[in-house]
Formats: C-alpha cells, sequence, structure tokens
C-alpha cells in the first residue's frame, strides 16, 4: 500500500521542483524556453499569489514564446523547420533572459534549491 501525500507536502514537492528549474535555467542546465513553460505551469501548484512578478515573468515568456518549439515537441519537428526557426528562437531567447533571470534567482532564493 503507498501512502499518500498530504497537501503540504505536494506545494513542498512543487516548491523544490520550481527551484531546481529555477537553478537550472541559472546554470545552463535546463534550456530558458522549457523552463519558463514549466516555471509557469507551477504557479498554482506552488500556492504564490496570481500577481506574482517572478511567476508572472514565467508566464509572460511562456505565452509569448508558445509556438516555438521545446522540449519534446521539439523531436516531431521537421529539421528543415528547425533550422530555420532558430533566429526566432534565439531572438526569443535574447529577449528573456533579462526577464527570467532575477526571477529564477529569487525563486532558489524563495524556496531553496
Amino acid at each position: 500500500m503507498s501512502e499518500r501525500m498530504s497537501h503540504d507536502q505536494y506545494v513542498q514537492s512543487c516548491s523544490r521542483r520550481a527551484a531546481c528549474l529555477a537553478q537550472g535555467i541559472l546554470d545552463g542546465s535546463m534550456p530558458l524556453l522549457e523552463g519558463c513553460h514549466a516555471l509557469a505551469s507551477l504557479q498554482h501548484a506552488v500556492e504564490v499569489a496570481e500577481q506574482d512578478s517572478d511567476f508572472k515573468a514565467f508566464a509572460l515568456v511562456s505565452s509569448e514564446c508558445d509556438a516555438l518549439p521545446t522540449g519534446k515537441a521539439k523531436e516531431q519537428w521537421v529539421p528543415g523547420a528547425l533550422a530555420r526557426l532558430q533566429p526566432e528562437v534565439q531572438s526569443a531567447i535574447a529577449w528573456a533572459t533579462p526577464l527570467v533571470l532575477p526571477a529564477c534567482r529569487s525563486i532558489v532564493q524563495r524556496f531553496g534549491a
């Protein structure tokens, strides 16, 4: 029989996941756009305010870049199409970086890594 996780344990687990994702963006082990998508999806699970500035940054980037191929979905794209989109991806990363890095540092500080 498996133990069920309490609500508080779930929130703590999601908070640790957010910190790990943010640290991964900071150290380069997590691609920035992919990390923003994942972090934006955790906002409610970590139980922060709707207007939390860090998670608003992740949600903004995720929303603005949702049409760009990231993560496992990227594997489904034709290589030529990926190559044609690469300048747009690089532009999106350049735009998002100054917005995301301070938010990532804040998340690591708030939730630990």
